[in-house]
Order: structure tokens, then sequence, then C-alpha cells
């Protein structure tokens, strides 16, 4: 098991330090890029829609779309019945990124998968998935449990 845990960091922490290298040129990180992508593909998507979809902190979501919009990546639009709301599109500058940011994540997850036979890489999203929402299930039970005390 300790192998699990070490080889997960290992994978975690190089693929984030070598994304961050190559989105650099867009003034991005690692932790970015994926935002600027799901807009791109979901024009108009609601910000509570990530927050479902994203395995992460609301308020690390929240700050990474500010962060973004301060870019010039993305707007935030109020919807005109609930304030609360907002809607999420891209701006010209990340249509005309998209391409070839796709193109570098694309071509780090081959680079990535190439020690892996075929059967190995229809498996592992599977496996990295189940783990990584267990994972998740179980920090945000750790959290509600504290937040109690």
């Amino acid at each position: 098991m300790r192998e699990f845990v070490k080889w997960s960091a290992i994978l975690n922490l190089s693929l984030s330090g070598y994304l961050d290298k190559k989105m650099a040129k867009f003034e991005i990180n690692s932790s970015q890029f994926f935002y600027i992508l799901k807009i791109c593909e979901s024009p108009g998507m609601t910000q509570d829609c990530v927050f479902q979809n994203v395995y992460r902190n609301p308020s690390n979501i929240t700050r990474a779309l500010a962060q973004l919009e301060g870019k010039g990546y993305i707007e935030r639009k109020p919807s005109r019945e609930d304030k609360r709301t907002y809607y999420l599109f891209p701006t010209e500058k990340a249509v005309d990124s998209y391409e070839e940011i796709l193109s570098i994540l694309m071509e780090c997850v081959e680079e990535v998968l190439a020690p892996l036979t075929n059967v190995e890489k229809e498996v592992l999203p599977a496996l990295l998935r189940k783990t990584a929402e267990k994972a998740f299930q179980m920090n945000q039970d750790e959290k509600e449990r504290l937040e109690e005390m």
C-alpha cells in the first residue's frame, strides 16, 4: 500500500510540474488549464456545474475562475433570475488557446502512458477514477466530521 501512495504522489507532482512548464506560455498553471478546456467545450455552463464536475474545494474553484477571468480567459456573467448564479463563457483568448492547450495535454498523456500495454491503458482510467472518488469522499467525510466537533 505504501507503494500506491508513493507512486500516486510522484505521478501527481511530476505531471503537475511538467504541465506547469508547458502551460507557462499561456500564463496559466496545471490547476487552471482544465477550466479553460471545460468552459470552451461547454460555453454558458454555470459555476455550480463546475463545482459538481470537479473534485475540488469550491473555494479553490472560485479562486481559479477569478484568476482566469483576471487573465482574460473567461467571463462570468450573473443570471438575471438569481444573482448568486454565474454563467461562464470563454473569451477569444481562451478559444484561440484551446487547441494548443488540448494538444499539449494529449501529448503529455500519450507520453506518460507509452510504457503501458493497450489493455493497461483501457483499465487505468477506471481504476484511477474509483480510487480518486473514494479518496475525495473520505476527505469530504473527514471535513464534515471535523466541522461537527
